[in-house]
Order: C-alpha cells, then structure tokens, then sequence
C-alpha cells in the first residue's frame, strides 16, 4: 500500500514542472493568481508542520516538495517580465 502514497508523491513531484519550466522559459505568469499560490503555500506549511508533529515521513516529503515547488511558481512568477506568444493568442481570441 506504501507504494501508493509514494506513486502520489512523484506524481505531485512531476506535476509542477510544466508549470516551473513555462515561468523559466517564457518568463510568462500569464493568468497565474499570486493569492492562490500564497494560500496553498500557506496551507503546505501547516500539513508539513502536521505532518512532522505526526511523524508521517511520506506526507513530510510530499509537503516539502510542494513548498519548494510553490516557492520556485512564486519566485518565477515574481520575476516574469512576457507574455509569451500561447497566451498572447488566448488574450486576442477573448477580444
């Protein structure tokens, strides 16, 4: 059953990276609501807290990598200078 919650835990792992490599790349933040990030950050901070407290060494690894995920959005999100040529397109298709 353990290699479950561990599958989950790559899954959430690899789940960020089109997300970060786009803000890398692109230096596009494009529709990405900064309170969002702020809360689910917040939110990851109290379960790893939970977590540590219980002694949950999966959920430890899963909370930690979501905070370093969240912080790397936040950051690359904070230094987006474009909007890239994908989103340039939804804008003018909502016009």
């Amino acid at each position: 059953m353990e290699i479950v919650g561990w599958t989950g835990t790559a899954l959430v792992i690899i789940a960020y990276g089109p997300q970060i490599h786009h803000l890398w790349t692109e230096r596009c933040a494009w529709g990405i609501s900064i309170w969002m990030w702020l809360i689910w950050l917040v939110a990851s901070a109290l379960l790893l807290t939970y977590s540590i407290l219980r002694g949950e060494t999966l959920f430890v690894v899963v909370q930690t990598a979501n905070i370093a995920a969240i912080l790397t959005t936040l950051l690359l999100a904070k230094r987006s200078t474009e909007i890239c040529p994908y989103h340039l397109g939804v804008i003018e298709r909502g016009k």
